[in-house]
């Protein structure tokens, strides 16, 4: 093998470590870390709270990226807990700045609740494309219709999210029903459900979830699975983030092994079970996607 011949491979060679080098640069770059937590009764009165709640709370949400939050009970016509929950986020953050997109008070009973993306303001890797209450032909077989959102991520594209907590009476019908609403919103981009589903234990039997994995969601991934304890009384996976895999006309999800699961607040604080229940009495649960 001649000189010119060795000097061009070389080159080729040293091309496709550089692209390599340069791609996984950019994903590592672009990576955003998701998140859904119920709140357990985020009211007025929990937001006011004078003790150290709200701080470890705002530690919580600092972690991600943008988070959908669940059982916010804000009857306010001013978003006033939501405001409330802002600020005790900020407290803890010198640079960064969070906004919420927050749904009406949801609930065909007088207990209504808000869903709430939070999200990194000004973050060059989301852009908010825009959000909406579901309202097609299944809306009002939901106890709280879900709430949509979609975004572009600067590494993959449009990404719709399909938040949603289910009613604990109505979980296996409500499942099925969130296969209508992904069908109804004919999206061709990647798509993310998330929420407490109360998928687990006396609310969700396994041959019930079987069925709605095998039938009704066969071409989605469920990065948060049964054996991922999501509750602090209970070992249920009751909390679920579950992901389009490229199959049919939805882009696949782009997530980083071994980030999906929960953070376990009570022990990262140290917390006694009365003042982690504080809290929450779920984990959020997490991952990592690009």
């Amino acid at each position: 093998m001649n000189k010119c011949i060795r000097l061009l491979i070389l080159l080729i060679f040293i091309c496709l470590i550089d692209n390599t080098d340069n791609f996984l640069l950019k994903s590592r770059l672009s990576i955003i870390k998701i998140g859904s937590f119920n709140l357990r009764r985020y009211s007025f009165s929990k937001a006011t709270s004078t003790n150290s709640t709200n701080s470890y709370i705002s530690q919580i949400l600092q972690r991600y990226d943008l988070i959908f939050l669940q059982e916010i009970i804000d009857i306010s016509n001013d978003n006033r807990v939501v405001n409330l929950l802002l600020n005790h986020l900020h407290k803890k953050l010198k640079l960064r700045k969070y906004e919420a997109i927050i749904s009406p008070p949801l609930g065909s009973t007088s207990y209504k609740e808000r869903l709430v993306y939070l999200y990194q303001k000004k973050s060059s890797k989301i852009k908010i494309l825009s959000s909406f209450v579901y309202n097609g032909s299944v809306s009002k077989m939901f106890e709280r219709p879900p709430f949509i959102l979609r975004i572009q991520l600067s590494a993959s594209g449009q990404i719709t999210f399909i938040g949603a907590h289910l009613k604990p009476d109505c979980v296996y019908n409500e499942f099925r029903l969130l296969r209508t609403v992904i069908d109804e919103l004919k999206e061709k981009s990647s798509i993310i459900l998330l929420g407490d589903f109360n998928a687990d234990c006396s609310y969700l039997n396994n041959a019930k979830k079987k069925e709605i994995r095998n039938i009704y969601f066969n071409e989605f991934q469920w990065l948060i699975d049964d054996r991922t304890e999501t509750n602090l009384l209970e070992s249920c996976s009751y909390d679920r983030i579950i992901v389009s895999s490229g199959i049919n006309q939805w882009k696949k999800v782009n997530w980083k092994a071994n980030t999906n699961g929960t953070f376990q607040f009570d022990k990262k604080f140290k917390l006694t079970k009365q003042s982690a229940l504080q809290i929450s009495d779920h984990y959020p649960v997490e991952v990592d996607i690009y």
